[in-house]
């Protein structure tokens, strides 16, 4: 049986067809995901015909054979021979199939490897080779490594393909107690099963078809304003698209792409909406993202979720413009995040109007305040902000020295003048103290120094205000963080 096994295994029309396979498998579900791939021959034999095979499919470059030498390979295996890996540069290409923006892709393996081999970027392995016991258990461990990639996407699952039925028992093929091990493998045709539940039962619970502009906005910003409601649906959309990257692309789902695609849109426009940052796409998965873009158009999830001006020209034009107010002041607040972001000399007097832009979204997601409400609120803020601008604008202080400045003077029973002073010997002492944020020491000199320029206060408004100087200094030395 064994050596008939192994002809059939090796046969040179079903090595060709298990390689095309392979090579399209990889192309369409493990390539979009950045992840590499494992195909286990049954003999040395075996390994070099499917590389021969790849090469015919493939960059050769994304392949390499990686078996043992035999002594006299050279005459009596010359194909085995030929794709022998040399002994020295095997090191070298193990340590790049970990690497992601190395070759090769794919190794084609027999013994070496299948234990002890730790390569987190490996997703799938191809088994065309009876296997039983540890030996098999430690194969099918090397795709559960856990990996998260340069965009933070992480790994939810390792593929097995099984050629030769395997798994198809496998608490006999696992003589030993198999109970968790079967817990932890299961069946493409169960997750299928889950994944189409799961779409069913979001289109119940999120519906709206296409989802033109105006019914995303009352989606986002209407029922998912909720935290919990908000976060119930992020959930949700996580666990299947851990299920759509595993199993697309895939005949079966072919009809529901577009209902993923609409769920993905959905999810995207969310998580941008909410977000402090991130885009369009925001954390998806490689395979929905992808699917997402080429389906994005400029209105949408796009438009609704655009950061506008933190001025009073915008709000009037939020005012006029169709949609709900709850949209018009997330993406107000996103343009101050946005303006502090991009000038941080000019944030430490920004940080204030911030916070309580910030405590206005918090009202507005736990629905203590309605939509118009806080959008005047919002206007508020904008109207003290373009005072402020210009008032620091006529002082002539640096950015931080005029944050300290008006900070007191709307606080504490200091007039502009004493406010002024105190602002210019707070920048005089950062200057002097430029570690203090980070070094405990500098802190407390710095502590120290401020009180002199306010021995004129009461002691206990005294202490009151140079902890909430130092408090401003520091922030703003720190970024605002």
């Amino acid at each position: 049986r064994a050596v008939h096994l192994r002809t059939f295994l090796t046969a040179g029309d079903r090595i060709r067809k298990v390689a095309g396979f392979v090579a399209r498998h990889f192309r369409d579900q493990v390539a979009p995901l950045g992840y590499k791939v494992f195909l286990v021959g049954v003999n040395r034999e075996a390994c070099a015909r499917y590389k021969q095979a790849l090469d015919a499919l493939l960059p050769p470059a994304w392949t390499a054979a990686v078996y043992t030498e035999h002594d006299g390979d050279a005459q009596d295996r010359p194909l085995v021979a030929r794709y022998q890996l040399p002994p020295a540069r095997e090191p070298e290409v193990l340590l790049n199939f970990k690497r992601p923006d190395r070759e090769p892709r794919i190794l084609i393996v027999t013994d070496k490897l299948l234990t002890g081999f730790d390569a987190p970027l490996l997703y799938c392995l191809h088994l065309d080779k009876p296997m039983r016991d540890h030996v098999l258990l430690q194969a099918i461990a090397r795709v559960n490594r856990p990996y998260v990639d340069a965009d933070g996407i992480r790994k939810s699952a390792g593929l097995i393909v099984d050629f030769v039925g395997v798994l198809r028992e496998l608490r006999t093929a696992l003589r030993f107690d198999a109970a968790d091990v079967s817990g932890a493998i299961a069946d493409l045709d169960l997750l299928r099963a889950d994944l189409l539940a799961r779409l069913a039962q979001c289109a119940q619970d999120y519906p709206g078809g296409g989802m033109d502009d105006a019914a995303l906005e009352e989606m986002v910003y209407g029922r998912l304003l909720d935290p919990d409601a908000r976060a119930r649906f992020l959930e949700a959309f996580k666990e299947i698209e851990a299920l759509w990257e595993i199993l697309s692309p895939a005949a079966e789902l072919r009809d529901h792409v577009a209902a993923f695609r609409r769920l993905a849109q959905l999810y995207a426009a969310v998580r941008a909406a909410y977000a402090e940052r991130g885009g369009f796409v925001a954390d998806l998965a490689h395979k929905t993202r992808r699917l997402v873009q080429e389906s994005a158009r400029q209105g949408g999830p796009g438009r609704l979720t655009a950061a506008v001006t933190f001025d009073a020209r915008a709000v009037q034009a939020l005012r006029e413009a169709p949609g709900r107010y709850e949209a018009k002041v997330f993406n107000l607040v996103r343009g101050l995040r946005q303006e502090i972001d991009a000038s941080p000399e000019a944030a430490p007097a920004l940080f204030p109007i911030r916070e309580r832009a910030e405590w206005v979204l918090h009202e507005l997601e736990t629905r203590q305040t309605g939509g118009g409400a806080a959008l005047d609120e919002i206007e508020r803020l904008v109207v003290e902000r373009e005072q402020m601008l210009r008032a620091a604008r006529r002082s002539g202080l640096a950015a931080r020295a005029f944050a300290v400045f008006w900070r007191l003077k709307d606080s504490f029973s200091l007039d502009d003048d004493a406010a002024l002073a105190v602002a210019r010997e707070a920048e005089a002492l950062m200057a002097q103290f430029p570690n203090a944020a980070i070094n405990q020491e500098e802190q407390r000199r710095l502590r120290a120094a401020l009180y002199k320029p306010l021995l004129g206060l009461h002691r206990d408004e005294r202490a009151q205000v140079v902890e909430h100087v130092l408090a401003l200094l520091l922030q703003s030395a720190d970024g605002g963080a």
